[in-house]
């Protein structure tokens, strides 16, 4: 489940989702545009999405062994998200894992959520705020490993030196002509990285 999308659609308004997911699939809205639109109509209390979330949301199989297997090898590894640290904490804190974490923030308010972006400045590689830049100050002088399934990892994954992808942005790689090696989990990551 991608969080975002699901809150957005179910905890928002389904047609204003309906209509900015069609923005950003023909090109007429940036992600920014997108994330903030979307959020705007969700007026439920954090604390109630929260403890949603930690219900609902299954982390992939093998995210904690990865997280402890790099660790071991001396790997830094860093969470580089469009979501909000206040739904992305929990989960990791859920799942007993320390890690390093950009994301944006939002104000939640029975008014309306309003994000608080990180990424500012427009990339020049894409024209949208994205983690590409992030990515690549965090991976200066060592190799960059990049895992991402959606949009908004499309130009990060760009800048990497070995991608892994599944789901939208293996296709977006595929269309593209991208090398990436696909997987299911974190298993199949701490597989490939170790043999």
């Amino acid at each position: 489940m991608d969080l975002l999308d699901t809150i957005a659609r179910d905890f928002g308004d389904p047609v204003v989702y309906a209509e900015v997911d069609e923005g950003l699939d023909d090109g007429r809205m940036t992600l920014r545009d997108v994330i903030t639109r979307e959020f705007e109509p969700v007026r439920r209390p954090l604390a109630e999405i929260v403890d949603w979330e930690l219900e609902q949301v299954r982390v992939r199989d093998g995210f904690r062994e990865f997280v402890a297997l790099a660790k071991e090898r001396g790997w830094r590894v860093v969470i580089v998200s469009s979501g909000f640290h206040e739904l992305i904490e929990p989960i990791l804190e859920r799942e007993g894992v320390e890690v390093e974490l950009h994301a944006n923030h939002v104000d939640p308010s029975t008014d309306g959520w309003t994000v608080r972006w990180q990424y500012d400045k427009d990339c020049e590689t894409c024209g949208e705020s994205c983690k590409r830049s992030i990515v690549q100050e965090l991976a200066v002088g060592d190799e960059l490993v990049y895992v991402g399934d959606g949009y908004s990892d499309r130009c990060a994954a760009e800048a990497a030196d070995l991608v892994f992808a599944t789901r939208g942005l293996a296709d977006y790689l595929d269309e593209r002509g991208v090398p990436y090696e696909r997987f299911d989990d974190f298993n199949d990551i701490a597989r490939a990285l170790t043999s």
